[in-house]
């Protein structure tokens, strides 16, 4: 297996207070290496080995709901977890296919923060802190909730097999839920004597998920706070230009033309600040619209079998389990959808906080610039997903389809 230069990153982005978190997860998965890691082939293995396995029980889950196909309740107790991991491993094959992209994109988030820490303001810097801290609160509840969901279940799993080994099945007329993680085809209808194997196997497949699911959407999330940060502190220097110039004026000419030339370049730094920003975010859209526009007409359809299971169970656990699961992927399609609004927010405000400026005080030969920097941040800023729109609309939307596709799978098996 030849390791290529698009497959490396950095070292120092792991020091990134806002990556290091994400990017740890995803190099101990093993799709993502960087320069000084000793058994460069073996962590790229175990990555492709992850995503293999992953697959080949992605479609053994198929498989099952091909012979359940027909029964409501069966097909929507095997759709919640076989959706979820088929748009995890449609994400983690996107990111083999376009590792470059990814590893430039983690490259200028990665060079961004480190100049705004080193030679930023001190409110620069401020934001830049605020945002990490959001960023790791973000990241421990995310986590805590994906790993209660999937722990829950490998533990419901166990105390079903006990409560079944104690039954009398031969002399029982009650139906009773296979002791299994997940619902998958095996070649085996004893599903009992073969558990230790089963569940072994269903415990590993679970692990990689839940190492993969929650570290790839914080990593996502993480490159788009990065470009709010980044138009966060943009803002905050638009409405303080006079204190930039007053600082670099203390140990500068302080004759009125040189003012002017300060303010020039200040303006200038603006405009180009603002063109690699938006680029990147461009960038990111075009990484993110397949995932995302897939997860827009998939999540519906997940949310609702999760629903319909919950109403359909008597186990107070299984609700349980239920309810944890919808809030963990209701709040994946929060996270996108939530921090896209809030990068269409801050892009709003740009034009905003030029024009509270001191722009009054100089000629316009000083802030042509400045007009021109006004001109384009008024053209709105919306990431999409091909044609639907990252936005908490769009969110809004697909709760409310989840919920209608409910009420009809109710009607129809009632």
């Amino acid at each position: 297996m030849q390791m290529k230069d698009e497959w490396i990153q950095e070292d120092n982005v792991y020091s990134n207070p806002l990556l290091r978190l994400t990017i740890t997860g995803l190099k101990y998965y093993g799709i993502l290496l960087y320069k000084s890691q000793p058994w460069k082939k073996l962590h790229c293995f175990r990555g492709v080995f992850f995503t293999a396995s992953m697959l080949a029980f992605n479609i053994t889950q198929y498989v099952n709901l091909y012979q359940v196909w027909g029964d409501i309740a069966e097909m929507t107790a095997n759709a919640a977890t076989t959706l979820l991991f088929t748009t995890t491993i449609v994400r983690v094959l996107h990111f083999y296919w376009n590792r470059t992209r990814f590893n430039n994109a983690i490259k200028t988030a990665d060079e961004g923060i480190m100049t705004l820490l080193r030679s930023g303001s001190v409110p620069e810097q401020a934001v830049i802190w605020e945002n990490v801290k959001y960023m790791n609160r973000l990241t421990a509840v995310f986590w805590a909730c994906a790993l209660i969901t999937a722990n829950s279940m490998c533990v419901y799993s166990l105390i079903q097999y006990q409560n079944l080994k104690s039954m009398d099945l031969s002399n029982s007329t009650n139906s009773f839920d296979s002791p299994t993680i997940l619902r998958s085809w095996y070649p085996t209808d004893n599903v009992l004597d073969s558990f230790a194997i089963i569940y072994c196997i269903q415990l590993y497949i679970m692990y990689v998920g839940q190492l993969i699911v929650p570290c790839w959407h914080v990593f996502m999330v993480s490159l788009m706070m990065y470009a709010k940060a980044s138009l966060m502190s943009l803002n905050l220097k638009l409405t303080r230009l006079d204190h930039y110039e007053i600082s670099e004026m203390q140990s500068g000419c302080q004759k009125k033309g040189c003012q002017h030339s300060l303010r020039r370049q200040l303006i200038v730094e603006c405009v180009q600040q603002q063109h690699q920003v938006y680029k990147f975010i461009g960038e990111l859209e075009k990484l993110t619209r397949g995932a995302v526009f897939m997860d827009f007409v998939v999540f519906s359809v997940l949310l609702c079998a999760l629903l319909f299971e919950a109403s359909s169970t008597n186990s107070a656990v299984q609700i349980f389990i239920d309810i944890c699961y919808i809030m963990t992927m209701t709040a994946i399609l929060f996270l996108y959808h939530w921090h896209a609004n809030e990068i269409h927010y801050q892009a709003n405000l740009l034009s905003n906080s030029a024009f509270m400026s001191d722009w009054y005080n100089y000629p316009l030969s000083v802030n042509r610039h400045l007009l021109t920097f006004i001109s384009y941040s008024n053209k709105p800023l919306k990431m999409k997903a091909f044609f639907v729109s990252m936005s908490l609309d769009t969110f809004l939307a697909i709760l409310r389809a989840s919920y209608s596709y409910f009420t009809i799978l109710k009607q129809a098996a009632g």
